[in-house]
């Protein structure tokens, strides 16, 4: 190390003015540019050691050092009773020629006698740190020398002071960044959630719409010009020009709906004519979007053309006015030729006590029979007119069958024959009317008897289907092979393959399980014959429930 009793006055100020030429602070690049000025402040006075602190909360820190100090660079002292502390708390340079004689001020480093204490004073005036020199020997400092120190002290403070600004700004800079990376992410998100949104909305067969809270056309999806029979670019263009296509008679309606679609929900329908002179009916409905205040700032909807689906309830509709109507005259005919019929069949009985010949025998026998099947007849009819009145119940349905199977057994057309019936393995739950329930089971398995020769056997088991949530019931026979045609048939009112029948069995069972919420089909076998398959909603809480 030079001593400062080798420079002249005029080297060392030209020394000086090298060394504060030589100091340039660079952005984040503080300890080195700290190591320097305590070094330099070392050379320029002519001091042992001199060091660069920060002092904070009643605690001191070695930031800089002109000698290599080890392991005590990551030390924190407190500053109470220490001659940094003195500097810190009066806000001014210490002096102390001789630390054993002025011991007032604290102790210094072992091996040192004496002391130079500059405090690093920011432009707002806070003394955050200071820039200490020892020396080996008692030593006087000049004016000059406590001044050149000064001139160090305010550098370093300076920088100290720029590099928490620039750490601020770094830490600002990085949240800044986060906070971009999650808004472009977000953004990110957004883009591909509209992107499925749109892939959505264009794969509907709806029209999906939606404008702007002030009524600025926004979106529309391609089926709009298939429904309504006009471009997107005029819908974009106009906002008008799809209004046009309003039915006059519904106009008046739709105006009214879509001027205040921004404040309120609407489900509309309402009739169109296209240019092709097509009249369609649409429904429309909107809601609002709203953002984070509740407020709405956008409305969007959904159009579909329902003019098929409104003719096919219609036709229903009608179709089922003239089934009551059916009904009615029906139940008319069939008390009108009942009363009569009974009258016929008092006058048939009582020729049955008379002395007759074989051959009037044959004839009345032949009378009373056919009087008795019109009689079942017009039962039937009444029955299949009737509207189905369930008082429906929860019952297991293994046990329930179980039961049916074991009383039909002993019929005349069962007992040549084996109803095998294989109940589900765990029990499974109906809610159906119990009485109707066996009327459909019994006519069920009496026909599937009927298709059988004696001594053939009819397979009966239980399903369950948990997709579905159903009870499936499949009767199994077999016999010759039913036709498809035939098949499709057999449930329609009136039609039946049997010489005694009247068609209306298997209507009256569909009708029946139709009115429970269940379904009655009918397949060819796999090997002849058919298989019925009888579906019923299962009952999970198994309580009484009453329709």
């Amino acid at each position: 190390m030079i001593s400062h009793v080798d420079f002249t006055q005029a080297g060392k100020i030209q020394r000086t003015m090298e060394v504060l030429s030589a100091l340039s602070y660079r952005a984040g690049e503080l300890s080195t540019y700290l190591e320097s000025t305590a070094k330099s402040v070392s050379e320029l006075i002519g001091l042992d050691w001199s060091v660069v602190t920060l002092c904070q909360d009643g605690l001191e820190r070695v930031l800089a050092s002109s000698i290599d100090i080890g392991e005590a660079a990551n030390d924190v002292y407190e500053l109470h009773g220490t001659l940094t502390g003195q500097v810190v708390e009066s806000g001014r340079c210490l002096v102390v020629e001789d630390t054993d004689i002025n011991k007032e001020y604290g102790e210094p480093p072992e091996g040192y006698q004496s002391y130079l204490g500059v405090p690093l004073r920011l432009p707002t005036g806070n003394v955050i740190g200071t820039i200490c020199s020892f020396h080996r020997q008692p030593r006087k400092f000049t004016l000059e020398e406590i001044r050149l120190v000064e001139v160090f002290a305010e550098r370093a403070a300076t920088a100290i002071d720029n590099y928490n600004l620039y750490q601020q700004q770094q830490e600002l800079n990085q949240k800044l960044q986060q906070e971009i990376e999650e808004c472009k992410a977000v953004e990110q998100a957004l883009r591909e959630r509209e992107e499925q949104l749109s892939q959505i909305a264009e794969n509907l067969e709806p029209v999906v719409w939606m404008y702007s809270h002030d009524g600025v056309p926004l979106y529309i999806s391609p089926p709009f010009e298939k429904i309504f029979g006009i471009s997107s670019e005029l819908w974009y263009r106009d906002r008008h020009a799809w209004k046009n296509t309003i039915h006059p008679g519904d106009r008046e309606q739709v105006y009214a709906a879509f001027d205040r679609f921004d404040t309120q929900k609407f489900d509309l329908e309402y009739r169109i004519i296209r240019p092709d002179g097509q009249v369609r009916i649409i429904r429309d409905r909107s809601f609002p979007i709203v953002d984070n205040l509740g407020q709405v700032y956008r409305i969007a909807g959904i159009a579909e053309d329902i003019t098929e689906r409104k003719l096919e309830q219609e036709k229903t509709l009608q179709a089922m006015q003239r089934l009551s109507e059916l009904g009615e005259l029906a139940a008319t005919i069939v008390h009108e030729v009942r009363n009569p019929l009974t009258t016929v069949l008092m006058g048939l009985t009582y020729f049955q006590r008379l002395e007759l010949s074989d051959g009037a025998r044959k004839r009345l026998d032949l009378s009373l029979g056919e009087a008795e099947r019109l009689k079942r007849l017009l039962n039937e009819i009444l029955l299949f007119a009737k509207r189905e009145v369930l008082i429906a119940e929860s019952i297991e349905l293994n046990a329930e069958i179980a039961e049916i199977v074991r009383n039909i057994s002993s019929s005349p057309i069962v007992t040549e024959r084996q109803i095998e019936f294989h109940p589900l393995s765990v029990p499974i739950y109906v809610s159906v009317d119990r009485d109707k329930f066996k009327q459909v089971l019994i006519n069920l398995l009496q026909n599937a008897c009927e298709a059988v020769s004696a001594g053939d056997s009819v397979f009966l088991q239980v399903c369950c289907d948990d997709i579905r949530s159903e009870a499936s019931i499949q009767i199994c026979n077999g016999g010759d092979r039913i036709p498809p045609e035939i098949l499709a048939k057999l449930t329609e009112p009136f039609f039946t393959t049997k010489p005694s029948g009247n068609g209306l069995g298997l209507a009256i069972v569909k009708k029946i399980l139709e009115a429970h919420g269940g379904s009655f089909k009918l397949e060819p076998g796999t090997t002849g014959g058919a298989i019925v398959d009888v579906r019923l909603p299962i009952n999970y809480e198994r309580k009484l429930s009453v329709k």
